[in-house]
């Protein structure tokens, strides 16, 4: 996979800090919105969606957000775990969402860092901690 700058990449949402169980999703940035979209099936997310027909609905062609938060109450930490290419965000009292520009674990995600170090930049800078 190859992290795109904003406004848009694909991503990975990740169950927890403790399990790296991850899914594919895509992450937009708007001048008013972040949003992501679940892009593959997952029986985590669709527990976490609290949706019983996630599998069915990405294989009709639905668009599936996993989150659509308002830029300007964003909750944004940028983690260590990930190296520092992964944040958590929510929104007021939303489900906290963990989110990984590089695959999430292993080999792979240490040469993705390194790789796309530039562009995790740009996404820290378009998305500060809050």
């Amino acid at each position: 996979m190859t992290l795109s700058p904003p406004p848009r990449a694909e991503v990975y949402l990740v169950k927890s800090r403790l399990n790296p169980l991850s899914t594919r999703a895509a992450l937009e940035l708007t001048d008013d919105t972040l949003r992501c979209t679940v892009k593959e099936y997952s029986k985590w997310v669709e527990k976490a969606l609290e949706i019983s027909d996630l599998r069915s609905r990405l294989q009709a062609g639905q668009t599936v957000p996993a989150f659509d938060f308002r830029r300007d109450q964003l909750e944004i930490k940028w983690l260590k775990r990930f190296l520092k290419a992964g944040f958590s965000v929510s929104e007021g009292g939303s489900r906290r969402w963990l989110v990984s520009l590089v695959y999430p674990t292993g080999v792979m995600a240490l040469v993705e860092v390194v790789d796309g170090w530039d562009v995790h930049h740009e996404w820290r800078w378009a998305l500060p901690a809050t």
